[in-house]
């Protein structure tokens, strides 16, 4: 069990991804000398776009807890402008700016992924 999600489950269904994306950190942020590069990993269903499971390199467990209740539950189809103002307003943290980079570019990776299936899929998209 990965926090409260079973990874198992996760892997057994086939419209599940995982997708990465990472920002600069600041300088002036204490897990700098650690990482320098924040992470954002996403689990989504690619077929509507809904955020099963979510991590990132923030420091402590509570900033990994916060994030993952702004966008856990939420589809990067239907609620993008919710998730972006979620993690704008409610993440008030030095890494703010470098979260935002990379879950956009969580975000970039899956709408690309999605893309390619539908491609594959002949234009049906990932039903």
């Amino acid at each position: 069990m990965y926090g409260h999600v079973d990874i198992r489950s996760l892997l057994g269904d086939p419209d599940v991804v995982l997708v990465s994306g990472y920002a600069r950190l600041p300088d002036a942020v204490a897990s700098h000398s650690q990482y320098e590069r924040l992470g954002v990993v996403l689990a989504v269903r690619l077929s509507d776009g809904v955020i099963v499971a979510a991590d990132t390199t923030l420091l402590t467990d509570l900033a990994k807890e916060f994030f993952r209740a702004l966008v856990e539950g939420l589809s990067v189809v239907e609620d993008l402008p919710e998730i972006a103002e979620r993690v704008r307003t409610r993440y008030a943290g030095q890494s703010g700016a470098a979260l935002t980079t990379a879950l956009r570019r969580c975000l970039e990776t899956y709408h690309q992924l999605r893309d390619e299936r539908g491609d594959r899929d002949g234009g049906r998209g990932a039903e």
